[in-house]
């Protein structure tokens, strides 16, 4: 039979065909897929891998070897330079150590049922617990749970605390490491004696006797399943705890005890549940009634450490935890209890100098208007950059582990930040000199104020830099550090100096707060503040010629064994300034010390060289200063600010050199520092700071011209162009408000002001030559300066001379009558000298007036001589000619 094509059969066999070709197209796009996906995953296993070996596995090894029944040692250097035992430590906290024998079965037991039921069996990691937590970190919850006794372990003996896939991760290869390493007996007892258990209770042998008053090997089932309850949340389990818990609906009211029984019995169960017990034991231990002892609060440690054992301990702690990833509470275990040996720098004979002045509150005695005592810190550093001497706080020291203003305060330098900020950063980038001059007046208006002001409350005009360091002027440091620019200055000061503690910026409070400002870095009002410990490296640098060592208090520690743990001993100095830069900064301190702000600070007979601060609201005082032999930095305020009220007196100063006059006692004093070899003695003008002229020598105030040895790159080379000379008039001086004369200040001279060689005879030059200032000061909110009556602008404005105010007849020479020679016209009067002469009338004649009478005369033993010159006849002896007399001409 002949096939027929029906057209419903092709447009099946098209159907069929087009569901191929989309069935191969989805195909294409799932296989497509897939492989991206498989590509994708083999891409990420790589990238795992690579993490993994990078960061992960170089971290993971966790050195075990925690004896913690060894006493540690600080030793010193005594006087002849050989190491000595100073002091044997003990630990702080409440902690008996036990091995693994001497912890009771059911403890054990106990323990592994609650915290971790495969503990014997797994390696460390429990991968169904570990899968569980990763599920609930996809699904959006929290990373948690999953923990290995053996993890947990880990996490209490290190830092890492961090709840991040990275810690996770970290933390599972370091168990793994772990496990294979030591035992799980050795495990299990290292986190029985570590666990907290409330009340300052470290481990279960102290908790036991805490809680039951009873030795470990003592302790019931219901007990060992009590105490290893209180693990989970001491405030909430533990039996000593305060808390209460209150049911909204009863009013049923909820002890820590309470939570402790349910929590033992869940204990119970699950031992009972994992055939650790029987089920006999298990409601013997559920129907037990559980006798709490009260705790007893932990004794005054019967050793006190001074303070700088305690920051040779704070140290050691930190270094440790820093370098092998310990826990602050492992790390401390260690330093006490590990049988370290610890080689510290300090000198007992300069220690016990400082521990005589700072316990003694004599020494300082302020109290503030809330009745707070006065604080106060103090860092000693040696030419090696060893801290030899250090206190952080008055007062007797009544504990261990107390809070140091010397190491963990911060607290706002002042002005003592600028030599650091401002003048050391301009010195060694060739900005200024110490002769270079700024003027001591407000920068700018904030708010309507001008700024900055002045700790002296007032502005003295163009200065020095020299000037401005022993002052201590605030406008000066702006604008020094205006050329240095807040950004460089930040790099000086955490770079170079040390100073960890100033801020780059942060939010706070919805608005950015930072260090990078003329007010923080050139006044000191920074954001947080600086550490005593760090002040006193910072300006060790100047003492040490321009290198800088972060200061150290131990040079070296060691295990039982003798294996170096940490080595403090091989650091290297880093070159931080120039010599030049340091002999100028050197110079310029030790007249702040000489003549300026802190000569409460002088040493009889020993170079000091210093600067003090002090905050605008007078919270904090310092006085940070340095001899050939050390530097000292002193921190002086209260524990809550507030204003420091001594007067005219910087407290910091004076506690500095109570310490240090006695630490120095004896030793031969030395120049700081050596003089650069290009040096040159130049002539300038302390005004602008360049070369003198002779307009320098007449200012009006007295000569301007001073002498500096300077570095030859830095001699000034242009002459003077601040100083313009003028004429005054010295009889009419200018007034203050009260109407007396200023000194040296007078009207500028007018046309009729007698000058040198004018006028008659009598007449005295009252017009001399001056100079003054020809400098335009911008007003800020009318303040003035100390020199604001030197400027051309202000003589200018109070015009010219008022006294000569028109020109001056000159009186005619007096007549001699006894010149007259009628017979000599050139001895005749003139009409101003003898008003109505007349030679034709002799009436008119020039007489000798006749002398008074004497009251006594004597008698003339002869007759008086007559002069040989005419008097001047009153009539001719012949008449006179027909003809009158013509005198000759130009007579009249």
């Amino acid at each position: 039979m002949a096939t027929t094509n029906h057209p419903e059969h092709g447009k099946h066999r098209r159907q069929r065909s087009a569901g191929f070709a989309a069935a191969a197209v989805v195909g294409k796009v799932l296989g497509t897929l897939v492989l991206i996906g498989v590509i994708t995953c083999a891409i990420m296993a790589c990238f795992a891998v690579v993490y993994v070996q990078t960061y992960i596995i170089p971290n993971a090894h966790l050195d075990g070897n925690f004896d913690m029944n060894l006493t540690s040692t600080i030793y010193y250097k005594d006087s002849a330079g050989e190491y000595v035992e100073h002091l044997s430590l003990h630990g702080t906290e409440n902690r008996e150590l036990v091995e693994f024998e001497a912890i009771p079965q059911n403890l054990v037991n106990a323990t592994v049922a609650i915290e971790d039921e495969r503990f014997w069996t797994h390696p460390g990691v429990d991968w169904k617990r570990t899968i569980n937590g990763v599920l609930l970190m996809f699904t959006g919850k929290d990373i948690q749970g999953g923990s290995t006794i053996t993890q947990q372990l880990i996490k209490n003996f290190t830092q890492y605390d961090d709840v991040t896939v990275k810690r996770k991760i970290l933390e599972i290869f370091r168990a793994l490491e772990f496990d294979k390493t030591y035992s799980k007996e050795q495990i299990m007892e290292w986190y029985l004696n570590y666990i907290y258990l409330g009340d300052n209770c470290y481990g279960v042998a102290t908790a036991a006797q805490n809680y039951f008053g009873k030795e470990l090997d003592e302790l019931s089932l219901a007990e060992c399943a009590s105490l290893i309850s209180i693990t989970n949340n001491p405030s909430k389990y533990g039996p000593n705890s305060n808390l209460r818990v209150t049911d909204p609906d009863t009013g049923a009211v909820k002890t820590a005890r309470d939570f402790n029984k349910e929590r033992q019995e869940l204990v119970l169960w699950k031992m009972w549940d994992l055939g650790m017990i029987s089920e006999e034991e298990y409601r013997s231990a559920v129907a037990e009634e559980l006798n709490f002892t009260l705790g007893v609060d932990e004794e005054k440690p019967a050793v006190i450490y001074n303070w700088y054992d305690e920051q040779v301990i704070t140290d050691v702690i930190q270094d440790l935890s820093a370098k092998y990833g310990y826990s602050d509470t492992l790390a401390s275990n260690m330093v006490t209890s590990g049988g370290l040996k610890i080689y510290a720098c300090a000198d007992p004979d300069i220690q016990a100098v400082v521990e005589e002045v700072y316990t003694n509150r004599e020494n300082l005695v302020l109290t503030s208007d809330s009745g707070q005592q006065i604080q106060s810190a103090i860092v000693i550093i040696d030419s090696d950059g060893n801290v030899v001497g250090l206190a952080g706080a008055m007062g007797e020291k009544e504990s261990n582990r107390v809070w140091n203003f010397a190491s963990r305060s911060t607290r706002q330098p002042g002005s003592s930040i600028k030599p650091l900020s401002v003048y050391a950063p301009a010195l060694e980038m060739g900005l200024i000199s110490p002769i270079s001059t700024f003027d001591d007046y407000p920068v700018q208006m904030l708010g309507g104020t001008a700024w900055p002001a002045n700790s002296y409350l007032s502005y003295r005009g163009r200065m020095t830099v020299t000037e401005a360091v022993e002052d201590s002027s605030n406008p000066v440091a702006v604008r020094v550090l205006q050329e240095v620019t807040p950004a460089e200055s930040y790099q000086y000061m955490t770079q170079r100096f040390g100073i960890t503690t100033l801020e780059q910026g942060r939010e706070v409070n919805g608005k950015t707060v930072s260090d990078l400002g003329l007010s923080q870095l050139g006044l000191g009002g920074l954001t947080d503040g600086v550490k005593v410990i760090e002040m006193a490296g910072a300006y060790s640098v100047f003492q040490r010629g321009g290198l800088y060592v972060r200061p150290r208090t131990y040079l070296r520690v060691t295990d039982d064994a003798g294996n170096i743990l940490l080595d403090n001993s091989q650091r290297e100095d880093t070159p931080v300034l120039k010599t030049s830069t340091v002999w100028y900064i050197n110079n310029l301190l030790k007249q702040v010390v000489q003549s300026g702000t802190g000569t409460q600070a002088k040493i009889s007979g020993m170079t000091v060289a210093g600067k003090t601060g002090s905050t605008t609201s007078n919270n904090d005082r310092w006085f940070v200063g340095y001899t050939p032999y050390y530097t000292a930095a002193v921190w002086v305020g209260y524990e809550l600010p507030e204003r420091i009220r001594a007067g005219g007196s910087n407290p910091a100063a004076v506690l500095w050199q109570k310490v240090m006059s006695q630490v120095h006692a004896g030793l031969e004093n030395r120049e700081l520092g050596s003089k650069p070899d290009d040096l040159i003695t130049v002539q300038y003008c302390l005004d602008s700071g360049m070369r003198a002229t002779e307009a320098c020598t007449h200012d009006v105030r007295g000569s301007r011209v001073a002498t500096a040895t300077i570095l030859r790159s830095d001699a000034p080379l242009e002459d003077c162009s601040l100083h313009a000379d003028v004429e005054v008039c010295t009889d009419s001086p200018i007034l203050d408000d009260s109407g007396s004369p200023i000194a040296g200040l007078y009207h500028l001279a007018g046309e009729f002001c007698p000058r040198e060689g004018s006028g008659g005879l009598d007449q005295q030059a009252s017009v001399k030559t001056v100079s003054v200032l020809d400098y335009v000061r911008e007003n800020m909110g009318g303040k003035a300066a100390a020199d604001g009556q030197y400027l051309l602008g202000y003589l200018e404005a109070q015009g010219t001379c008022d006294v000569h105010t028109s020109a001056i007849e000159v009186p005619p020479e007096e007549y001699d009558p006894y010149l007259f020679d009628v017979t000599d016209p050139s001895t005749w009067p003139t009409q101003e000298q003898w008003p109505g002469f007349d030679p034709a009338n002799p009436s008119t004649y020039p007489t000798i007036p006749t002398a008074p009478p004497a009251t006594e005369s004597p008698e003339p033993s002869e007759p008086p001589q007559q002069p040989d010159y005419p008097l001047g006849p009153s009539e001719p002896e012949t008449p006179p000619p027909d003809e009158p007399y013509v005198p000759a001409d130009g007579a009249h």
